[in-house]
């Protein structure tokens, strides 16, 4: 994107910003870029890698820059798949270890309603054992998905990549 932007005779500022060469008066890095997209916060000028390329003559049809270009976005489609499956797991994940949670911490809380009054009643004791014992692991998973640590029952933060990894050997 960079070098595209200088050939189309935007000035450079930075890692990420340029002047536009759209806007009338004085511009001053009002262009933010990234690898594949640039947007002119002034005059709301915007372009992807595709469009600049093809107004600087570098595209054509069977171009070695048309062919980069086509296998990056293969490539980024593929990954963007991949990330939407693990983020829809993970979602379904989350969602089933706090309904879990929920679950047993409402019996607990009805559990302890009757314990308060029949002291003996073993149900509501089995119910109230069944969510202590359930509790640092829903704790520790909840925490686990989520990546970071709120609980006390989870020992250090987990990271994306390590739940991915974990992920990626569930699925397959």
């Amino acid at each position: 994107m960079r070098q595209l932007l200088e050939q189309a005779g935007f000035v450079m500022l930075g890692a990420t910003r340029a002047n536009c060469i759209h806007c009338q008066g004085h511009s001053r890095g009002t262009v933010a870029f990234t690898s594949e997209v640039a947007f002119c916060h002034r005059c709301k000028w915007t372009a992807n890698i595709v469009t600049l390329a093809k107004d600087a003559g570098v595209l054509h049809e069977n171009s070695p820059v048309a062919t980069g270009i086509r296998e990056s976005a293969r490539r980024s489609a593929h990954i963007n798949s991949e990330l939407q499956r693990f983020d829809s797991w993970r979602d379904k994940q989350i969602r089933e270890v706090s309904a879990r949670y929920r679950s047993l911490s409402k019996c607990a809380v009805l559990a302890a309603d009757i314990l308060s009054r029949f002291p003996e009643c073993d149900l509501a004791w089995s119910a109230l054992a069944k969510y202590y014992h359930a509790q640092a692991r829903l704790s520790a998973l909840f925490d686990w998905f989520m990546f970071m640590k709120a609980s006390v029952w989870l020992e250090v933060d987990s990271t994306a990549v390590e739940v991915f990894a974990a992920w990626r050997r569930h699925a397959a």
